[in-house]
């Protein structure tokens, strides 16, 4: 199976895994933003796609584990969790008939916009009593999006960066909880559609060893960042986001 491939590619593919692994653990986002470029740079962009499917389930089902009280994270979140498989269902219902180029070049503008104004001195906050509601809007809108294009995170990191007072750690925990919504399905489309056949899974099930290894040293940095150093680099991670909603619109 691997002497298909030539061992500097393996190589290539082991550093990108790790990379995405470490942006992870540090940030509680951007693993596949990060990762399916650079392995799409050596392979298909659908297998590169594919190779992910594994390790974002592991990686978000393992911090949230790690997460103190997260049952409070549930709580608070539920909404959002249920708007993003309502959403994600819709999405997925509409993808053959709407224009995926001008949805991501709207939402890609929309979250280099936002992600800038909340780098300003103009931040966005939603009120207490708008965190559930606003939740549920977020989540819907996250899914929708998802579901259509697979960029479920950047609503997410919108909305979780409007809430006052949510410190990094509070963050990863909220992120990968409802991460968590979006992966599982989006994972089993994968399989029942035929893209995660058998030696897919098994690439799959390989990648995520360099994604864990690079998640272990990301987690150490984290205790280093500053919570508004944090939210600085998830503005930086939206920007990145929105950008690549644009590189994927024009392709």
């Amino acid at each position: 199976m691997f002497a298909d491939y030539e061992l500097w590619l393996i190589a290539w593919c082991f550093f990108a895994l790790s990379c995405g692994g470490f942006i992870k653990g540090a940030l509680g986002v951007g693993t596949p933003l990060l990762t399916v470029p650079m392995m799409a740079l050596v392979l298909p962009p659908q297998m590169a796609i594919a190779i992910m499917a594994i390790p974002v389930v592991i990686a978000n089902l393992w911090q949230f584990s790690q997460a103190e009280r997260s049952s409070a994270v549930v709580r608070r979140f539920w909404p959002t969790f249920v708007g993003i498989l309502f959403g994600t269902w819709v999405g997925v219902k509409i993808l053959s008939v709407i224009d995926e180029q001008t949805l991501l070049i709207t939402v890609g503008i929309a979250v280099i916009a936002f992600a800038l104004l909340q780098g300003s001195s103009y931040r966005f906050y939603l009120s207490e009593s708008m965190i559930k509601p606003g939740g549920s809007l977020f989540g819907l809108s996250s899914g929708l999006i998802g579901g259509i294009s697979s960029f479920f995170g950047p609503m997410l990191m919108v909305y979780l960066i409007s809430i006052r007072g949510l410190d990094k750690r509070q963050f990863v925990s909220a992120i990968s909880f409802l991460y968590v919504s979006a992966v599982v399905p989006w994972t089993i489309n994968l399989y029942l559609f035929g893209i995660l056949d058998e030696e897919m899974l098994i690439y799959s099930t390989l990648a995520a060893i360099p994604v864990t290894l690079g998640m272990v040293l990301g987690q150490r940095i984290r205790g280093h960042i500053s919570d508004e150093k944090f939210k600085m680099l998830i503005i930086g991670i939206l920007v990145v986001s929105g950008a690549s909603m644009l590189w994927r619109a024009f392709q």
